[in-house]
């Protein structure tokens, strides 16, 4: 028997030869892989300000309805006032109020728009 040089040991040229099928396999499977969108669960980066500005746009379509229907209604008021100071008066308040009121509302509308989807944890 030769001890000077013993012979080569099956077990670690059997693993570098595993080692080798491994890394050919893993660059093949990485190679099949395709980029995803960032709409992977039908959340995309881009959605939130899609539906931001969808609500914005429902917000404001909402108020300039509002709005033509109280301008509709302060009109008949006026009329059904018969030209009686008193009466105009207290129809151009409650008008005004109503449109201050309507503005109001569509910025709290849009506000919301804003942070629809947001948590308030730790809030």
């Amino acid at each position: 028997m030769n001890r000077a040089h013993p012979p080569p040991a099956p077990l670690p040229a059997l693993a570098a030869v595993a080692l080798v099928a491994a890394l050919v396999g893993l660059a093949a499977m990485l190679a099949q892989c395709r980029s995803v969108s960032n709409d992977v669960l039908g959340l995309g980066l881009q959605h939130g300000a899609d539906q931001s500005g969808a609500c914005t746009a429902d917000c404001t379509k909402t108020y300039n309805a509002q709005i033509k229907q109280e301008n509709n209604l302060h009109r008949a008021n006026e009329a059904a006032c018969n030209n009686d100071p008193a009466c105009l008066a207290a129809e151009e308040a409650r008008h005004e109020a109503e449109l201050t009121r309507l503005n109001q509302a569509k910025q709290d509308c849009i506000n919301g728009c804003h942070t629809q989807g947001r948590g308030s944890a730790g809030n």
